[in-house]
């Protein structure tokens, strides 16, 4: 069988898969973008774009999930200091977003009530997705621990 003249290096590999992260990078931040654009500058209800904030929201989980499944971060560095320290991040950037959006770009009056609402809500969902992140990690480990031992 006559060899190939296209294959593919460990370099190679490395190269595609950089590119790819690079570009898919690029897609989030453009979806991101055109989020923000219908909403604060054509003033387009939520219910107009729901279908890209749930594939925003879908991505964010699945994404990085899937990095910790497939060992793209090793379990064993997970520690709970570290996870507290994403969940705290996740925290900050929703807390920043929050404040940015309703106090600054819709003009909303400040209220105590309402930014403890807010934070609650934000304070669930970035447990929620740490808790996802630290079960993918954890079902990734083992299923690398059996991989192993096969």
């Amino acid at each position: 069988m006559p060899e190939s003249k296209f294959v593919l290096d460990e370099r190679n590999f490395s190269t595609i898969r950089t590119v790819g992260f690079v570009m898919y990078l690029i897609n989030v931040i453009a979806l991101a973008v055109i989020l923000l654009h219908r909403q604060f500058v054509l003033h387009q209800s939520t219910q107009e774009f729901t279908d890209f904030a749930l594939l925003m929201v879908f991505n964010a989980v699945f994404f990085l999930g899937a990095i910790f499944f497939f060992g793209g971060f090793s379990f064993r560095r997970f520690r709970p200091l570290i996870l507290l320290l994403l969940y705290l991040g996740f925290v900050a950037i929703g807390m920043c977003f929050t404040a940015i959006k309703y106090f600054v770009i819709l003009d909303e009056p400040f209220s105590w009530a309402f930014a403890l609402q807010k934070s609650v809500i934000i304070v669930i969902i970035c447990a929620a997705f740490v808790l996802v992140y630290a079960l993918f990690a954890y079902l990734g480990h083992r299923r690398t621990e059996k991989e192993l031992e096969a």
